[in-house]
């Protein structure tokens, strides 16, 4: 990956309104799909069309598509961002760019309790390294590599309403060859943590791990597993947030999206099927699964990555930093 990085500003890149103009719609059309703030659509020429035009000048080396991992706390927008960006490549670099989600790559629900049977009942909770199928994801990547021209994949799809994958035939198709992916999630890249892991740090590890054999096993798997899987990342972005304490309510903010659009995602089948939205408990428990790695990204990342996206508050990238290049 590459190191140096220095501040970024959108006179560095040559983009010609026209660009701007002709990729509006699209732009409006992908956030309208996503429930997304419309206000996002002015930040196509300060922020989204620097990015894409970035990656842009990137692919194309010819040894298969660009994976760019883009992480950030839960809640931060990486979703929308990786979505708009997408459109963009597509539309308007004519670039074949997909979206991969790591939240579309947890292991079925089914396989979480038989793992969490073998270890610790703390792992039948989706999020943690040891909760996703990471020899499956291996196989995707290996074989999106290789994608020629006409071929056609699937890449599954995870429904959180349910905590299940979705069934086979809703699955995200793909034809090759794919130019560019971008590969999204909120530990997207984390390196294993050094420091020890032996005192709890929040109510959740105390009651339930105790013995510190949760969170050794989620960190070993990070250091073993998940840097086979991360390797496979040619450049790193990392979405900032201001502090761990706004994490809860953007994924509060996020939670509350889903359960308002639950018709919308599931129509008619709304009334059959068991659905798991949280409530504003329920998801302050669930937040200390991730509480521990999150806090370590956000010291660690800023310096790791290769493009550096600075939020405040209100999820608004407010800073953009971009790799030194000579």
């Amino acid at each position: 990956m590459l190191k140096r990085q220095e501040k970024f500003n959108s006179t560095n890149l040559s983009m010609p309104d026209p660009l701007s103009h002709r990729l509006r719609f699209e732009v409006e059309q992908t956030l309208s799909c996503l429930y997304a703030d419309a206000s996002l659509i002015d930040q196509i020429d300060p922020l989204y069309l620097p990015f894409a035009t970035w990656l842009s000048q990137k692919s194309g080396s010819g040894r298969g598509p660009l994976i760019v991992g883009v992480g950030g706390a839960q809640g931060c927008g990486k979703t929308t961002f990786c979505s708009v960006v997408s459109r963009i490549l597509n539309k308007g670099f004519d670039l074949n760019c997909i979206v991969l989600s790591l939240d579309d790559l947890y292991s079925t629900y089914h396989d979480r309790l038989k793992f969490s049977n073998d270890t610790t009942s703390m792992f039948s909770v989706r999020g943690v390294p040891g909760t996703h199928d990471v020899a499956f994801a291996l196989t995707l990547f290996e074989r999106l590599k290789n994608l020629k021209d006409g071929e056609v994949m699937k890449f599954p799809c995870f429904d959180k309403s349910v905590d299940d994958r979705k069934a086979v035939h809703l699955w995200q198709e793909v034809q090759g060859p794919v130019d560019v992916v971008l590969f999204e999630g909120w530990c997207v890249g984390a390196p294993p943590i050094n420091d020890t892991l032996y005192r709890p740090i929040n109510q959740l590890e105390k009651e339930m791990d105790a013995d510190g054999l949760w969170r050794n096993t989620v960190n070993q798997l990070l250091k073993d597993d998940y840097q086979k899987l991360f390797a496979k990342i040619d450049l790193m972005a990392w979405m900032q947030a201001p502090s761990y304490d706004v994490v809860y309510h953007w994924r509060n903010k996020q939670e509350r999206m889903l359960e308002d659009h639950l018709h919308d995602i599931h129509g008619i089948l709304l009334d059959t099927i068991d659905l798991k939205i949280m409530s504003c408990d329920e998801l302050k428990r669930f937040m200390q699964y991730y509480e521990r790695l999150t806090r370590h990204m956000l010291a660690v990342m800023p310096e790791r990555a290769d493009v550096l996206f600075k939020l405040n508050k209100k999820q608004e990238v407010i800073e953009m930093r971009f790799p030194v290049e000579h």
